[in-house]
């Protein structure tokens, strides 16, 4: 994974931006994902990859824990919600309502993944990744970004939603753009990743365009601290809300 010149001010991550020419791409409003980490090291791999989530003798017994903890958030949910919402919808809001899901949130905004890598851990580096959306693999298969309904992530849902198994999930990651039917999602421009049990992890192997900035732990209060405008405040206040 290319990770080159490291930021210390939100000037230089605009410069770095405008340097790669992301602008005169086509579709380039959101085609172009960042993620932010607020410590160096940490995988790129959602919820139910992770080692919190419980050690499970094969992938079988992790997608049980997955489904019933779904069927769980969808039943307490309710009065939450409205009431119409699809099985996609509904794991989304699983996802923001920080519940362990296959999704890896990503976002079409830089400064809101950077202010996540600053917010945090600030005596030790941070990651700011990011990538073009455009060029999953394999690109034989993927047909640029999938939307909530779009069948192949339609039907990865369902394999969670109706209890299926294992070896009905897709064998390929799917980046996929929400219905901005939430607000949290329409604020955070969310856009996601959905992993698989055969890519468990995003790597360079899942996306080519791949790339990652340090973001220093000596930088993290001063100049990036200016990336905390009203904007980021009203962002965590909806974010916890």
């Amino acid at each position: 994974m290319v990770d080159t010149q490291p930021i210390e001010s939100v000037a230089e991550l605009i410069s770095q931006l405008q340097n790669l020419n992301l602008a005169s791409k086509t579709q380039a409003d959101w085609r172009h994902w960042f993620r932010g980490h607020s410590k160096v090291g940490w995988r790129l791999a959602p919820g139910v990859y992770r080692d919190n989530f419980g050690s499970f003798r094969n992938p079988g017994d992790r997608l049980k824990s997955e489904q019933s903890l779904y069927q769980q958030f969808r039943v307490m949910s309710a009065g939450l919600r409205a009431g119409q919402e699809s099985a996609e919808e509904i794991y989304f809001l699983q996802q923001h309502y920080r519940m362990p899901t296959r999704l890896l949130d990503w976002t079409t905004s830089a400064l809101a993944p950077l202010y996540f890598a600053c917010c945090g851990d600030t005596d030790v580096d941070g990651e700011l990744f990011f990538l073009d959306a455009y060029k999953f693999e394999p690109r034989d298969k993927q047909s640029g970004i999938a939307t909530s309904r779009r069948k192949e992530f339609c039907g990865a849902v369902e394999v969670i939603n109706k209890w299926q198994k294992v070896g009905d999930f897709p064998d390929d990651l799917i980046p996929v753009r929400p219905d901005a039917f939430d607000r949290r999602i329409t604020l955070q421009r969310s856009c996601f990743t959905f992993h698989v049990p055969k890519h468990p992890e995003l790597t360079e192997r899942e996306n080519p365009s791949l790339e990652k900035r340090a973001v220093l732990a000596s930088k993290k209060q001063n100049d990036l601290a200016r990336v905390k405008p009203a904007w980021a405040r009203r962002f965590l206040h909806l974010w916890r809300s």
